[in-house]
C-alpha cells in the first residue's frame, strides 16, 4: 500500500502534481515489478476530489483504500473503506482507525490468495 497524503504545500515544494504523480507511478511500477502484486494507493476523500482526478490511469487501475468519514461511496476501485478513526478495539488502549473490505467474505479470501504479497 503506497500512502499518499501530501500537503497541498508538500506538493507545491516537490514541483507540483505532475511531479508528485511521476514518482508515485514509478514507485508503483517498481513494487508491482519486484513482488508481482498491483499495491493499493492509500488516499483520502480531499486527495481523490483535489488531485486524483488528474491521473485518470491511477484512478482506473489501482485499487483504493481511503479515509473517508461518514460518507460512503467514493468514486474509486475500492479496496479498503476506513470509516472511523476512533473506534475501539478490545485489548488496545485508545482509539483505533475502523476500517472494512469492500466485498463479502469469499471476495475477502480471494483477494488474500490472489492480491497479497504472503501468498506468493
Amino acid at each position: 500500500v503506497l500512502d499518499i497524503e501530501p500537503s497541498d504545500a508538500q506538493i507545491a515544494a516537490m514541483g507540483g502534481t505532475e511531479t508528485m504523480f511521476r514518482h508515485v507511478r514509478s514507485w508503483l511500477n517498481m513494487v508491482e515489478k519486484t513482488t508481482g502484486v498491483k499495491p493499493i494507493l492509500y488516499v483520502n476523500q480531499r486527495f481523490v476530489n483535489m488531485y486524483l482526478t488528474q491521473a485518470h490511469d491511477l484512478k482506473r487501475d489501482y485499487r483504493v483504500w481511503i479515509a473517508r468519514y461518514g460518507e460512503y461511496k467514493p468514486d474509486v476501485h475500492l479496496a479498503f473503506w476506513q470509516l472511523c478513526p476512533d473506534g475501539r478495539v478490545a485489548g488496545i488502549q485508545g482509539d483505533v482507525d475502523i476500517n472494512v473490505f469492500n466485498g463479502y467474505q469469499n471476495q475477502f479470501e480471494t483477494f488474500l490468495e490472489q492480491e497479497t504479497i504472503s501468498s506468493r
